[in-house]
């Protein structure tokens, strides 16, 4: 664990910039705690240290209990603040939340905060070969896919909790920024390379407008149907995780399974997968346009009278 909290806190692989920030990782846990009841105070405190830790946590429910850190602006001018944030907090942090976060750092120090920091470097120090092998050419080929280049500078923050889902991204075509998590297994080992990809991409892909979202719309719109909701994240996911097994496959990896192929064509996907391999998978491969394949896959799975 000594040599791992020797190694430099911010990695720099272009268009990437990956780190473990104190700050915001003390922030993530709070906030992961506040909505979703869990981790609990680190278990190094003291009695009394852990109660003055939930009454922090007790604080962030009452700031942020029913925010989301993508779609709620303070939240995420708290991210945008706390990236840039070493010895001080800036200036920029509501008054609530900076109390709260200077309160919490000294006993966030004292019992987690070099576990965390350990663990979000080894997960670095796996991720920066993988993305200086195949980054520039999987970068190149999502972009191919969108019609549209992919962010030209991408801010990342490893912590081991980032969100209900273990990663969430915000800003637009030009920079985004990411939290990632450093212990789901979904994305650690090889998948670190496919959520590094999948997650900068929601930067350029949309709902219903954007890359992907807005072909959707154009198109179920001319047939008349109405869109599975979350098809644009299908679309997404798919291409995350073909574009990486694809790169992986050309370096060796033969046997790598798809974020997509754990359980999730049976969960949120359900339904989707024949079609999307089909048509999306020709799209990926070259043989049908954008279009053609989002109007196949369309007219396979839209409900009528959009």
């Amino acid at each position: 664990m000594r040599t791992l909290l020797l190694l430099a806190a911010l990695v720099t692989v272009p268009p990437y910039e990956l780190q473990s920030n104190r700050w915001v990782n003390l922030h993530q846990r709070l906030l992961h705690q506040a909505q979703f009841g869990d981790p609990a105070a680190p278990e190094r405190l003291s009695a009394g240290e852990k109660a003055t830790w939930d009454g922090i946590v007790a604080e962030y429910k009452t700031l942020f209990k029913d925010r989301s850190a993508v779609f709620n602006k303070e939240l995420a001018d708290i991210d945008a603040a706390l990236r840039t944030a070493s010895a001080t907090l800036p200036e920029s942090i509501p008054p609530k939340a900076a109390a709260a976060l200077r309160t919490a750092m000294p006993l966030y120090e004292k019992a987690q905060w070099a576990e965390d920091d350990a663990i979000n470097r080894f997960w670095i120090a796996v991720a920066e070969p993988l993305i200086r092998s195949a980054g520039p050419e999987l970068l190149a080929a999502h972009g191919k896919a969108y019609g549209m280049p992919m962010p030209k500078r991408i801010h990342v923050d490893v912590s081991p909790y980032a969100g209900r889902f273990g990663g969430y991204t915000v800003g637009d075509g030009e920079e985004v920024y990411t939290v990632v998590t450093s212990i789901d297994p979904g994305y650690q080992g090889f998948a670190a390379l496919e959520m590094l990809m999948h997650e900068p991409s929601h930067g350029v892909v949309g709902s219903n407008d954007w890359a992907i979202g807005s072909e959707i719309t154009k198109v179920s719109k001319e047939l008349g149907v109405k869109p599975r909701h979350n098809l644009w994240h299908a679309l997404l996911f798919y291409t995350s995780g073909e574009l990486t097994r694809q790169a992986l496959a050309r370096r060796g990896v033969t046997d790598y399974k798809r974020v997509m192929d754990h359980e999730m064509w049976d969960h949120q996907f359900k339904g989707m997968r024949q079609s999307i391999e089909t048509h999306w998978g020709a799209a990926l491969a070259g043989t049908k346009s954008r279009e053609e394949a989002i109007r196949a896959i369309l007219q396979e799975s839209g409900a009528a009278g959009s």
